[in-house]
């Protein structure tokens, strides 16, 4: 937040502060046959038979691509119909975010894929627990991907900007709201009254917890207490944590894989063919990371860092 903080030239950080663009963004657009090519290119870390599928799910338009008039929006990958093979709904419009987006839905695809053929109609179907991980790691190779083959300046700094947000998003984020939702249900559980006041009193607490508000490091306004009330995740069941946790898992996945550590390809097609023939903390464990341990958390962290460092650099700041 501080480094946000100077890269913006503030001379102090305001909760609406987070919701700029953290550099400024580079005029840059992807031709959709361009896209197919980048995930194409980034998936290949992981074998013949991924790259060949993830081509099927392109050539034989298991992608429903455009915007038209009635689609709904946002991205879905629907793997329910066993004995097919999944679709994504999509809508996209040529920019970096829409490449990231597809290449997210294809990796919740993919696993569908895999688990739909490898396992038995009985336990196709994998936790959610699990589910974000092939999403989340098909981004992380993406990125790396980009990165690997983007040498402007600009459009360097554009990217990890990008992957910043996403990480704040995903992780910071996700946990706060998972906390505040943890904070409900053990109020409930004391017997305690939910009012929309006690519940905005409670949001704001806790975010001003997460942003430093009594540090300076961000002004967390008043306005911020109401803030829970429109997001959706918190009129479904508790699950938001997942986004966290599933990405830390995949960062961990990912590292081993590209650093081409043995058997982590095989390892992680298992996970994928695994479906949910045992509890998630289980299947995680034997593609190579221990959920029950801090080590997925602090390489997540320790990218993080990295993408602080070179945009730092980078900025000359």
């Amino acid at each position: 937040l501080e480094r946000r903080r100077r890269i913006l030239g503030l001379d102090r950080l305001h909760y609406f502060d987070l919701y700029s663009p953290l550099v400024k963004e580079v005029d840059r657009t992807y031709p959709y046959e361009e896209a197919r090519e980048s995930i194409l290119a980034s998936v290949a870390p992981l074998g013949d038979e991924y790259v060949r599928v993830a081509a099927r799910a392109f050539n034989e338009r298991w992608v429903d691509v455009y915007p038209t008039e009635g689609k709904r929006s946002g991205a879905y990958s629907n793997g329910i119909a066993y004995d097919v093979h999944p679709f994504i709904l999509l809508n996209y419009n040529g920019r970096y975010d829409d490449v990231s987006t597809i290449t997210h839905e294809l990796g919740h695809t993919m696993h569908s894929w895999f688990s739909n053929t490898r396992q038995p109609h009985a336990t196709c179907h994998y936790s959610i627990f699990a589910a974000e991980v092939a999403s989340t790691f098909n981004e992380a190779l993406l990125f790396d991907y980009t990165l690997r083959n983007t040498h402007d300046t600009p459009e360097r700094l554009s990217l990890l900007g990008h992957y910043l947000e996403h990480f704040k998003s995903t992780v910071f984020r996700q946990t706060q709201f998972a906390e505040f939702e943890l904070l409900i249900h053990e109020a409930v559980e004391k017997g305690d009254a939910l009012t929309g006041d006690s519940l905005d009193e409670l949001y704001l607490r806790l975010a001003r917890e997460y942003y430093g508000h009594d540090s300076n490091v961000c002004t967390v306004d008043e306005y911020v207490r109401s803030e829970w009330s429109y997001i959706p995740h918190f009129y479904y069941n508790f699950y938001v944590f997942q986004y966290a946790t599933s990405f830390c898992a995949s960062s961990a996945i990912c590292k081993r894989v590209l650093e081409g550590e043995g058997e982590a390809i095989e390892r992680y097609v298992e996970l994928l063919s695994a479906g949910g023939s045992d509890y998630p903390i289980e299947l995680l464990k034997r593609a190579g990371v221990d959920m029950g341990t801090t080590g997925p958390v602090e390489t997540a962290i320790r990218k993080m860092d990295r993408i602080m460092d070179e945009m730092e650099v980078l900025l000359g700041t």
